[in-house]
């Protein structure tokens, strides 16, 4: 059902990740899911658009000097500005939720009893508003040719009155 939709997670906590991997799993069955270790990782990784990525803040489980969060969203909004980034971080300042909204993460969700709950519905938002931009791409195309029909046709019936 969701065979269209592409996520990368990038969690440097094994078990989280985990986590994260079965819950998608769940809700959106056939969506390709892959997971990195590391910002570096991902982002040695990731060549093409996903769908949307789902991002730590403190990446630094396994190396003390890897980028943090806001590191990786820059990075990430250099090579895919319009792909959403929902961090799903256990930092409870609200200095870092601003500041991953402020360099263009889509939500910041706290990992608590509630994320799960609220990351499907932030993905259903995005998923949705997708959709909606796909539309009204459509929309465009076919309000254009319309729009270049009635000129040919208006055009058509001045020739014809002037030829006549």
């Amino acid at each position: 059902m969701y065979n269209s939709l592409q996520i990368s997670i990038i969690e440097d906590d094994a078990t989280m990740a985990d986590m994260i991997t079965d819950f998608l799993e769940t809700k959106f069955p056939g969506a390709q899911l892959t997971t990195y270790k590391s910002g570096e990782e991902a982002l040695n990784g990731i060549f093409r658009k996903p769908s949307l990525i789902i991002l730590d803040y403190h990446l630094d489980g396994s190396n003390p000097m890897a980028m943090n969060g806001l590191q990786v969203l820059a990075k990430l909004k250099e090579r895919h500005p319009d792909v959403e980034v929902v961090f799903l971080s256990a930092q409870e300042s609200t200095e870092i939720a601003a500041n991953t909204m402020k360099y263009g993460a889509y939500d910041y969700i706290l990992k608590n009893q509630h994320a799960f709950n609220r990351l499907e519905v932030v993905m259903r938002n995005i998923m949705g508003q997708n959709v909606l931009k796909k539309n009204a791409g459509t929309q465009r195309f076919f309000n254009y040719l319309l729009a270049t029909m009635v000129i040919a046709l208006l055009i058509g019936i001045i020739y014809t009155r002037m030829t006549q």
